[in-house]
């Protein structure tokens, strides 16, 4: 085994836990049990119209959801266009100076005596 695979086992050896420790957690888990009232039942024993605002406040948590994806969505159509868009005017801008060096190099060609086809 490499030095890593030794560490990895050191680290995830068993461990025994600590004397009482299973009795503890029984204990605060029967406190617990004892405090609070399973959800089954709180939800079971509500009465009918309490449920409506919490369906009121899913549908406008799920409206704002869907609207902040479709916002997100026409910021990234947005951002794509410009991106767009700029690469259209770096193209044209390019193809104006590569037209430009060539006039002038047509030029010097045929004031050399060098006759160019068209």
């Amino acid at each position: 085994m490499d030095e890593f695979e030794e560490q990895l086992v050191r680290q995830l050896r068993r461990v025994d836990a600590p004397e009482g420790f299973a009795l503890r957690v029984l204990d605060r888990v029967s406190e617990g049990a004892a405090r609070k009232t399973p959800l089954l039942a709180r939800v079971l024993t509500m009465p009918a119209w309490s449920f409506k605002p919490r369906v009121w406040v899913g549908g406008a948590i799920a409206a704002a959801l869907v609207l902040g994806c479709f916002a997100a969505e026409q910021v990234r159509v947005r951002q794509q266009q410009e991106r767009a868009e700029l690469a259209q005017q770096q193209f044209d801008t390019a193809m104006r100076v590569t037209d430009h060096a060539l006039d002038q190099t047509r030029a010097h060609l045929e004031r050399a005596g060098f006759k160019l086809g068209d």
